[in-house]
């Protein structure tokens, strides 16, 4: 071989210039950088999911929960704050420091007795209320007989003075029977007129 054969198979360097700063750094290949890039953003967020998110989560849940239970603390010192009320009217009842006119009103207790035995046997009971000693008692689905029945019991009766009742009539077009809507007031004897008699 020749030293012309020789020079022509060698190449040399076209470059004119070199920077030696450069020499032996690679270059970054993008099929690998871009998927590398991706990886690491998703780690990212689900670090700050799982780490961060989630656990801000939890904090302001704890917090609502905090907040629930501060409110039912602060509902039971208001009830507590009442509880000299409450004393004062348990007291009132309780140990005979009544006044006069709640003195003469009939016994609670004997009221509702009164009704079990002569007004729930015959006919239910839509509503009742007691006002010092006049009781109001309302009914339906009676008939007139039925209500004058227990309006007759009724003035038989040793806490009662008189009874009025006011009905009205409420005809069905496929009920053949006289139901009734009835209001009896019933004027309760007072304790001192009790004793009096």
């Amino acid at each position: 071989m020749t030293k012309q054969e020789t020079t022509k198979k060698i190449r040399l360097p076209d470059k004119r210039s070199i920077n030696l700063a450069e020499a032996g750094i690679k270059r970054i290949d993008l099929r690998i950088a871009i998927p590398a890039i991706i990886l690491i953003i998703v780690a990212a967020a689900l670090f700050s999911k799982f780490a961060v998110i989630d656990r801000l989560v939890a904090v302001s849940k704890a917090e609502a929960e905090v907040a629930e239970l501060q409110r039912r603390v602060n509902d039971g010192y208001a009830r507590m704050a009442s509880f000299a009320d409450i004393n004062d009217l348990y007291a009132h009842y309780t140990y005979s420091y009544m006044t006069e006119e709640e003195l003469e009103r009939t016994d609670r207790v004997q009221i509702i007795d009164m009704l079990n035995r002569v007004v729930l046997p015959t006919a239910p009971i839509d509503s009742w209320s007691v006002t010092g000693n006049k009781m109001t008692v309302m009914m339906s689905g009676n008939t007139l007989e039925e209500i004058n029945k227990i309006m007759q019991a009724l003035m038989l009766e040793d806490i009662v003075d008189y009874c009025t009742i006011n009905t009205a009539t409420t005809k069905d077009k496929n009920d053949k029977s006289d139901n009734v809507s009835a209001q009896i007031t019933i004027y309760l004897i007072k304790v001192s007129e009790e004793v009096k008699g």
